[in-house]
């Protein structure tokens, strides 16, 4: 599944002369359309240049979560969800995983937009924790 990112705008701003990216964090506000709501959850950041801003707009929209309703099996292992396997997103990429394909990073791991209930500790999927152990260690290799 390819990761979809929630919405994201970048403009220019004369009055502070400066690239302004803005990022929505509210997936269920949008889907409600609820305009109050969404524009509450928007997050924006100033950099000097449209590169910046469209860098930054691109990394720090999260994810769309995928629908539990729609998903009733875990995305890695393919379990059935049920009363003691329980679905959540991975907060890196949006699919809907059980505790078992599950692991825990420190919330400063992920952008502060991926983290909008504001925990400690985020889920994870296997998937993504893996590629960001290999990704780390070409970083150190020197292989990138």
């Amino acid at each position: 599944l390819p990761r979809t990112l929630l919405p994201s705008s970048v403009i220019y701003s004369a009055a502070t002369q400066s690239w302004v990216a803005t990022v929505n964090t509210n997936q269920k506000a949008l889907e409600a359309n609820n305009v109050e709501e969404s524009s509450k959850a928007l997050r924006a950041f100033s950099v000097p240049t449209q590169k910046q801003a469209i860098a930054l707009a691109r990394a720090w929209a999260p994810p769309k979560m995928h629908p539990f309703g729609s998903n009733p099996n875990c995305f890695i292992c393919e379990a059935q969800f049920a009363v003691f396997r329980r679905a959540c997103h991975c907060r890196n990429c949006g699919v809907c995983i059980c505790g078992s394909c599950t692991v825990q990073w420190p919330a400063r791991m992920l952008p502060v937009t991926y983290n909008i209930k504001k925990e400690s500790l985020v889920n994870i999927c296997k998937t993504c924790d893996f590629l960001c152990s290999e990704f780390r260690l070409a970083l150190l290799a020197g292989d990138h």
